[in-house]
Order: C-alpha cells, then sequence, then structure tokens
C-alpha cells in the first residue's frame, strides 16, 4: 500500500472514531439533561450509563 492510501485510511478511521464519540457525547448531553430536569427519573441508572458511555468513548479515544 502506497503511503498516501495509508493516509487516507488512518483519517477516515479517525473521522468515524471522532463521529462516534461525537454520537456518544450527546448522547451524554440528553442523559445529563434529564437527570437534571424535574422527572422522576433514576439517578443512579443514569450515572451508570454515563460512566458506561465515558468508557466507550476511552476505548474509541485508545484506538485513535
Amino acid at each position: 500500500m502506497q503511503p498516501k492510501e495509508e493516509f487516507e485510511q488512518s483519517i477516515q478511521a479517525i473521522d468515524q472514531a471522532l463521529g462516534e464519540i461525537e454520537r456518544t457525547l450527546e448522547q451524554m448531553l440528553t442523559l445529563a439533561q434529564l437527570s437534571a430536569s424535574d422527572l422522576n427519573v433514576d439517578r443512579a441508572t443514569l450515572q451508570k450509563t454515563l460512566e458506561r458511555l465515558q468508557r466507550k468513548i476511552d476505548r474509541i479515544a485508545d484506538t485513535i
């Protein structure tokens, strides 16, 4: 494989990873807003979900 092709593939992989991180952050924002609302929500469950999503971001970031 040519260096240019390798570079382009790397850029595509990074772009995909950043897109996944962005979608995960959007989910986290939605959950944080839900937790801050006056609705009757299980904040402990929301916190566990936020922690799971943070670990997902960490795993993605480790691959970049």
